[in-house]
């Protein structure tokens, strides 16, 4: 942790790398500054309105990850990592991202990219070929068959499973693209199918069921949901959700919903956690009712 010789004002550097790692920004804080000051600044540099979706992660001594909390001292969340760098996330997904406007929906769409390399934003491979396309689309433009010879779109990391049947699939639906539409079109398009997938805005965190069965559990705009192999089994909306709390290594979830005969039904699930990264982050979409407790270890 780098910081100025004179003691009598401490100044302490850091690095924030941005969506595309290839972009950082150096910023600089002091002692008595909290998280809020930070994402606040990084916020106005990128000129980003929409400030409460985005946070800044790290990676601590035990490469755990974390979320930099904004009412805490940056310095005693970090004060044992040197190098200090961040990362700039999107935290929490808007259930319509188009009440995101200028960069603040532009970051959103480079962070749904991410999640597609990073095999987040999971699909099918008819919905991966669409969004694959229209980042084609808004990356190189219009297609023209005397630029874009060969497999052209091999070159660009778009999908984590980017297959050769894939590359196929999206060049075929870039070559269909009408002509002349300007990027910010193909953009929200892809965001449109983004947020349409049971995936979005999740984070999955492995567990395991009484039986034992690795699992994984996620939250967003929509609710709680369970992922087996890429495919959702459980979803609880948050109009079933009571209360939410953390219990040490536990993440409980207090629900009640009601069965297809209306009778108002509780029920208890135990899902032990893997080791975790990072505990799920709750939002403002949270509110409302069965018990689902996560067991959260490190």
């Amino acid at each position: 942790m780098f910081k100025s010789k004179n003691e009598c004002n401490v100044v302490y550097k850091c690095t924030v790398r941005l969506l595309d790692d290839s972009d950082v920004l150096e910023c600089e804080f002091q002692p008595f500054h909290k998280g809020i000051y930070l994402v606040d600044h990084i916020c106005r540099q990128l000129d980003i309105k929409e400030k409460d979706y985005f946070g800044l992660r790290y990676v601590d001594t035990g490469k755990q990850r974390h979320w930099l909390d904004l009412a805490k001292s940056i310095l005693k969340q970090c004060k044992d990592i040197d190098p200090v760098l961040f990362s700039l996330r999107v935290k929490f997904y808007p259930a319509d991202p188009f009440r995101l406007t200028g960069n603040g929906r532009i970051m959103l769409f480079q962070q749904l990219k991410r999640d597609l390399r990073h095999g987040r934003l999971y699909c099918s491979m008819g919905e991966a070929a669409a969004l694959g396309a229209l980042i084609v689309q808004e990356e190189l433009g219009d297609y023209d068959e005397l630029i874009h010879v060969g497999d052209y779109v091999s070159s660009l990391d778009l999908a984590l499973r980017q297959t050769e049947s894939l590359e196929k699939k999206i060049i075929e639906l870039h070559k269909k693209r009408k002509p002349g539409q300007h990027p910010s079109v193909a953009m929200d398009e892809f965001m449109g199918i983004a947020r349409g997938l049971e995936t979005y805005g999740i984070d999955p965190h492995p567990v395991k069921d009484h039986r034992g069965s690795l699992l994984y559990v996620g939250i967003n705009h929509a609710g709680i949901s369970t992922f087996v192999a890429g495919k959702r089994s459980q979803h609880f909306r948050w109009n079933e959700v009571h209360k939410i709390n953390f219990e040490g290594k536990m993440f409980i979830a207090h629900l009640s919903f009601t069965d297809a005969s209306r009778e108002p039904v509780k029920k208890t699930h135990n899902w032990l956690q893997v080791p975790i990264r990072t505990r799920l982050p709750l939002s403002m979409e949270m509110r409302h009712r069965a018990n689902v407790i996560f067991h959260i270890t490190k």
